[in-house]
């Protein structure tokens, strides 16, 4: 696979591009909007606690100060706030975007030291108190976004980390968009793959955090950053891009159905996944939900471009852009497997009594739960959560028994669904063959 095409499968780009992906992260981790917050939480917004959300903040600024000492000299920056956890400056300026880089930011980098120790300072005054109000959040935001939007070199740091010019994509992606007619639309298709493949390389930053088994509830800022970019990604598909007159209808529809799937993956991702990380004390539960929310959003996003691609190019193997693509076709086969045998599990509960078939049920629940749930529409999320509520609530075998016929029909509707995807027509279910 050529190298050029697959940067963002690499370790991880270089200190001075990740400095400038936590300030555009804190950046959007202050907007509300980028923020996973429940229903309840936002109706009464101002009378959150953001504790989380400050200590999140400081964790940022501090890895923020250390990638600055990591690429400053020693003797240009004051060193006095590192509480063992901000490493004072201790090596000479190296760069790696050039002569012309390293001077635009070297005079303006002190400034940007003492103004992100200093937030570090108001985190810490804000976080001895026993609760932090919407307007202590507030008044951090406003500090941050005024420092960082008069530092030069948080300018450029930032801009080094956001790189969406056609020359970083790979050649396939480059070559169908500018194939296109009309060349507005062409225009329009660039900037979306570019936008998609920028969002991906923040991904990859996230899955190797997940394998170093890193700070994990500190990497929603970069979450928040994905979905900042997504939401402009979104006014592109609807406001721009589905209203190109002489288009294509099949690349129209692609792109329609693009906006509407990255819509219902954004709602699993914020308005479940990520919901209540903040709050959990247990590193296995804080794993798993940052797990599950960089794969929704990964395998949709390259999902989106691969299907972008294949309407423009019929044929185009997604595979020679994303070495871990998985295809629609791998996910409702594993889908409609994992869905029979729990309503075979289910069918086999209801006709039997006792603790052992109920308590077998809801392992096997829990486990979908963690796993092929996310391959299911959103809309049907709810309702597969609340039949697991009621299994779990059934208190006689009466109960339970009038539960599991509910949910045999349930799941019956909803294998029938995934049975009839087109991408499984070529693909027959052959009961006989599965184990439960």
């Amino acid at each position: 696979m050529n190298k050029a095409h697959n940067s963002y499968e690499s370790e991880y780009a270089t200190p001075t591009v990740e400095l400038g992906l936590w300030l555009r992260a804190l950046k959007s981790f202050f907007d509300l909007d980028n923020l996973p917050l429940s229903e309840t939480e936002r109706g009464a917004i101002l009378k959150r606690d953001f504790t989380c959300e400050v200590n999140i903040t400081r964790a940022v600024l501090l890895r923020s100060l250390n990638l600055i000492g990591k690429l400053s000299q020693r003797e240009s920056l004051p060193h006095d706030y590192d509480e063992n956890e901000a490493v004072a400056p201790d090596a000479a300026l190296r760069l790696e975007d050039g002569a012309h880089f390293q001077n635009e930011v070297s005079e303006s980098l002190p400034a940007l030291y003492e103004a992100l120790r200093d937030a570090c300072l108001i985190c810490d005054g804000l976080l001895a108190a026993p609760s932090i109000r919407f307007g202590g959040w507030a008044g951090l935001r406003s500090i941050m976004s005024r420092e960082l939007e008069r530092s030069e070199a948080a300018r450029s740091f930032s801009t080094a980390a956001c790189v969406r010019a056609p020359d970083a994509l790979p050649d396939p992606l480059r070559t169908l968009a500018g194939n296109l007619t009309p060349d507005e639309l062409g225009e329009d298709v660039l900037n979306i793959f570019s936008t998609f493949m920028l969002s991906l390389e923040h991904l990859r930053f996230i899955e190797l955090s997940l394998k170093s088994d890193g700070h994990l509830k500190q990497l929603l800022p970069v979450f928040a950053l994905v979905h900042d970019e997504t939401r402009e990604l979104l006014d592109l598909l609807e406001n721009r891009a589905l209203h190109v007159e002489g288009a294509r209808k099949n690349i129209l529809d692609a792109l329609d159905g693009t906006a509407y799937a990255i819509r219902m993956e954004l709602r699993k991702v914020f308005e479940h996944e990520l919901v209540g990380l903040c709050a959990l004390a247990h590193p296995p539960q804080i794993y798993a939900r940052t797990e599950n929310a960089h794969g929704l959003l990964r395998d949709c996003f390259q999902q989106s471009v691969v299907a972008i691609a294949q309407n423009v190019e019929p044929g185009f193997d997604g595979s020679q852009l994303f070495s871990s693509y998985n295809t629609r076709l791998e996910q409702s086969l594993a889908l409609r497997l994992d869905l029979w045998r729990l309503l075979e599990l289910v069918r086999q509960a209801g006709s039997e009594r006792g603790p052992y078939p109920k308590a077998l049920l809801l392992e096997r629940l829990a486990a979908f739960s963690e796993k092929s749930l996310r391959f299911l529409m959103y809309k049907d999320w709810d309702s597969f959560e609340r039949f697991i509520e009621d299994v779990e609530s059934a208190l006689t075998d009466a109960q339970l028994e009038t539960v599991l016929h509910r949910f045999e029909a349930f799941l019956e509707t909803l294998f029938g669904q995934i049975n009839i995807r087109a991408v499984l027509s070529d693909h027959p279910f052959e009961p006989n063959h599965v184990g439960v």
